[in-house]
């Protein structure tokens, strides 16, 4: 599968990890069971890996926030932190999701995981 999960309950987050390129049906398939998943709690933060991923198309990147703006209730006020592979698919991404208007998730872009972690627990 191109787009695994896990949690860590103690540290409140689900690790997303993506491989290669993944549809968006895969990725919100995904996304619905991390939210159905016992070990799952509101609130939890988000680390998502792309830097081996294809980087997403404009269409992916639009259904992806609105998907996320439609969850915010599932998701809870939290900090999502993206791990991305180069420049392009920082700007396409940070491009959308300034004009989602999500009010509960805080988006972050990182070159690097380690960065991506101190915002999210900072």
């Amino acid at each position: 599968m191109p787009v695994i999960y896990t949690i860590d309950r103690p540290a409140r987050v689900v690790y997303l990890t993506t491989v290669g390129d993944p549809s968006f049906e895969e990725w919100q398939d995904v996304l619905l069971k991390v939210f159905s998943d016992p070990a799952f709690e509101t609130g939890f933060h988000f680390i998502s890996d792309r830097r081996r991923a294809a980087p997403p198309g404009a269409d992916f990147v639009e259904r992806e926030v609105v998907f996320i703006r439609e969850h915010e209730p599932e998701l809870g006020r939290c900090r999502w932190a993206a791990v991305v592979p180069d420049p392009a698919t920082d700007e396409a991404a940070r491009a959308v999701t300034n004009r989602a208007g999500m009010t509960e998730v805080e988006v972050g872009f990182f070159y690097d995981l380690a960065a991506a972690r101190r915002w999210v627990f900072g």
